[in-house]
């Protein structure tokens, strides 16, 4: 009675029967289920596999009689795996990913959320948030709802290992293992990209690591205790035991260089630097060495990237905050060496050259957003200082002379330049990548190619502002034709620039959301926003500056370029293309 009283009340949401109409055909869906569970799966461990395959199987028999957590769960596997996936229908699938991605949050947000706090309702979480970040919908802002699924997480007990809550069974315990570890692989990643406090220590958890046991080995009917593999021999949660092992080393990092109150020494930065760099040099040395075994369940080369990126970028972000102080203090000269160091071990793609041969790892780096364009921006950043740095004091030395190539009678790099500007390169061919699969931030690219326009005149002794204004031009026009073409991939129509489209005339700021892009203008009056000056950021309404807020000022090195790198990309330059860029 209680329920068809509370059903009475609340409006019958429609999304779901609609979105029945984006489900891909059955050997798409194939596909993209395959492209996640080689990718994501291995290393954030959401799903039990044999039980998932079993319910998508069953699913395929009467897809219009699914159940909402069913159909939501597939749906958003098939969205990560569309970054992956090379079939002539990607451009379509990657716009339907939208609609999958609001259909899900849409389930999450209705009333009764009670209803939604079990094992489904947090893998449908967990897959929300990396669908976000990896199909580049509003991917840069996770740090929020990370937040909710950390909170909702403990609310149901997760934080707290199974054998301090009664009887439960084997798999119920170990599911719930998993989703803890990879609940905390997403708040600390989204804290790391935001420059915020994790908001938990170890303190506040006592979970043990998942068993080391493949998912065969763990049935829903299992009432005895699993007999776990030595830690030794490589398994499906392997992964997932070494980013739990971790844990507290990579918390207490997050936790100083974020910290407002706190301030990093450097023998401390030293001490913790040199922990969690032994710690992934140990973790994907063991990965590594199952790479070509024969086993079922062996690692792959994605797997081990992403696993040794998203550990190795706490020792680059640990040590970042040194690196430009090298310049002026011998005292600094070893962060100076290991960022850079990082920062091309992160940046250097799994196939060379990547130009011409595509992995899961170089699709990754065109698509994905969130922590993928965090690790990415910092480490290039860190490369950018380097050659600007030394290039600009060699060109204001009147001690120097320029090197000249003997093939092009050219001035040319010094040697020990030449992985750092190849790292650049290939910087801007994948950023350009990048706007041609979909993405509308054109600040990164146009900064590449500037930063690029920058050196070469340095290097050649010609006018640096005059070759930065003629990139920047150039670079914005072929954003135009990328964009052009990204469009009409998606939607089989070419974008409509006249003046009666939606967004003419308009100036479009941060924080719009999702009512202005529909092309729905928003009345903001009144004082129910946040006035006045917020960490120095000007705030009208609730136009916040978050490029002003969140910059890292340690890397604002200015030489004409307007700010760091950081305020380039990080929160994008949503382009409104107008026939005013074409005539730049």
């Amino acid at each position: 009675m209680a329920r068809i009283i509370k059903a009475s009340r609340i409006m019958q949401p429609s999304i779901l029967r609609e979105i029945q109409d984006y489900i891909p055909a059955r050997d798409v869906c194939d596909q993209l289920v395959q492209c996640y569970l080689r990718t994501f799966e291995g290393v954030f461990r959401v799903m039990h596999i044999p039980s998932f395959m079993k319910e998508y199987e069953v699913f395929w028999i009467n897809p219009a009689a699914a159940a909402p957590s069913t159909l939501l769960r597939i749906l958003l596997v098939c969205a990560i795996g569309v970054v992956f996936y090379t079939g002539p229908e990607q451009p379509h699938l990657r716009a339907d990913c939208t609609k999958w991605l609001q259909a899900a949050e849409s389930w999450l947000s209705a009333p009764h959320a009670k209803s939604r706090f079990n094992m489904a309702g947090t893998q449908i979480s967990i897959l929300i948030l990396l669908a976000r970040q990896v199909c580049s919908v509003d991917g840069d802002l996770v740090w929020v709802p990370g937040g909710r699924l950390l909170r909702g997480a403990m609310h149901l007990g997760l934080h707290r290992d199974p054998s301090h809550i009664g009887k439960m069974s084997v798999f119920h315990a170990e599911m719930r293992r998993r989703l803890w570890v990879t609940i905390m692989k997403i708040t600390l990643q989204s804290s790391l990209d935001m420059g915020m406090p994790p908001m938990i220590s170890p303190d506040d958890y006592d979970t043990l690591p998942p068993s080391n046991v493949n998912d065969e080995e763990l049935t829903e009917a299992d009432a005895v205790p699993l007999q776990p593999k030595p830690l030794t021999e490589f398994t499906q949660c392997s992964v997932q035991i070494a980013f739990y092992q971790t844990l507290p080393l990579r918390l207490e990092i997050c936790r100083l260089i974020n910290s407002l109150r706190l301030s990093l020494s450097y023998d401390e930065a030293l001490k913790l630097g040199a922990d969690i760099l032994a710690a992934c040099h140990d973790k994907t040395s063991f990965l590594q060495s199952f790479l070509n075994s024969s086993a079922q369940h062996a690692p792959n080369v994605f797997q081990i990237k992403l696993f040794d990126t998203l550990i190795r970028r706490f020792f680059l972000c640990l040590h970042r905050p040194f690196y430009t102080r090298a310049a002026h203090d011998p005292k600094y000269y070893y962060s100076r060496k290991v960022c850079l160091d990082a920062s091309l071990i992160i940046v250097t793609p799994t196939v060379h050259p990547p130009e011409d041969a595509e992995d899961d790892w170089v699709r990754l780096s065109y698509r994905g957003v969130g922590f993928v364009k965090s690790f990415f921006l910092h480490s290039i950043s860190t490369i950018f200082f380097k050659l600007i740095s030394r290039i600009q004091t060699e060109h204001d030395s009147p001690l120097s002379i320029p090197l000249i190539s003997s093939r092009s009678n050219q001035p040319s790099l010094p040697p020990d330049l030449e992985p750092y500007y190849k790292a650049m390169l290939y910087a801007r061919f994948v950023t350009e990548q990048r706007l041609r699969n979909g993405e509308v931030n054109a600040k990164g690219y146009t900064w590449i190619c500037t930063v690029l326009a920058r050196i070469d005149a340095l290097l050649s002794r010609t006018d640096p502002d005059a070759a930065i204004l003629a990139a920047a031009k150039k670079a914005v026009s072929a954003t135009v034709g990328f964009m052009r073409q990204a469009y009409f991939e998606e939607t089989g129509e070419h974008i409509d620039l006249s003046h009666s489209y939606p967004f003419a005339g308009r100036d479009h700021g941060r924080g719009e959301g999702a009512d202005d892009v529909t092309g729905t203008p928003r009345n903001m009056e009144g004082s129910g926003g946040f006035g006045g000056d917020i960490g120095g950021a000007r705030r009208s309404g609730e136009d916040l500056d978050w490029e002003r807020l969140m910059r890292d000022e340690s890397f604002d090195m200015g030489w004409g370029l307007g700010g760091s790198p950081e305020s380039w990309f990080g929160w994008g330059w949503d382009v409104q293309v107008s026939h005013s860029l074409c005539s730049i």
